[in-house]
């Protein structure tokens, strides 16, 4: 088996993905895994698109280079950063690796997007019900309650998604809230 390439996402490839995945017991990570690698890559790339949507502190790292404590042109030698990671915080870079002595995308970040990724997959393909992503979607645009004859629903001040900068999952937000340099706007 060849592993397939993911572009525009922190995780580059199926395997990679898979590995992450493991053994987790959660229905959408089995599924997840067990998906077509175009599906995978899909749902790896809209996790990362949600995840650079964050204000993050610090800038893109082809944005701030250091040499010698003396920043320089990053742009110079070429290089093309097309996500928010690796990131320069405070003029040190977030993840460095000795061996090729190139900045690298944090762990945390990755496992964020799998998480992300998980919870998008449970939401559009998953276990997720029609009725709370109606739910979802009305509390998006604003409505704050409804009624239909004796039935009526009211929605507390903000959905999941907005109190987590639109992660749909709570462990990809806790995983990169560290970097967040503010509250995250309102959706």
């Amino acid at each position: 088996m060849v592993d397939a390439s993911f572009t525009s996402s922190y995780i580059t490839t199926d395997a990679i993905l898979e590995a992450y995945i493991g053994a987790d017991p959660r229905v959408a990570a089995i599924a997840l895994k067990a998906a077509a690698a175009a599906t995978q890559e899909w749902y790896c790339q809209r996790a990362t698109a949600i995840i650079d949507d964050m204000p993050f502190a610090g800038e893109r790292y082809e944005d701030v280079q250091y040499e010698n404590g003396v920043q320089v042109d990053a742009n110079s030698d070429g290089l093309t950063q097309t996500l928010e990671f690796p990131r320069v915080i405070d003029g040190k870079t977030c993840d460095w690796d000795e061996a090729t002595e190139l900045p690298i995308v944090p762990e945390a970040i990755r496992r964020a997007c799998v998480e992300e990724a998980i919870a998008l997959y449970d939401y559009y393909a998953g276990t997720s019900s029609s009725s709370s992503q109606k739910r979802e979607a009305l509390q998006r645009a604003g409505v704050k309650s409804y009624s239909i004859g004796d039935l009526s629903e009211s929605f507390g001040g903000s959905s999941s998604t907005t109190a987590n900068c639109g992660l749909r999952s709570q462990t990809a937000y806790d995983l990169l809230k560290r970097y967040v340099v503010r509250g995250c706007p309102v959706l």
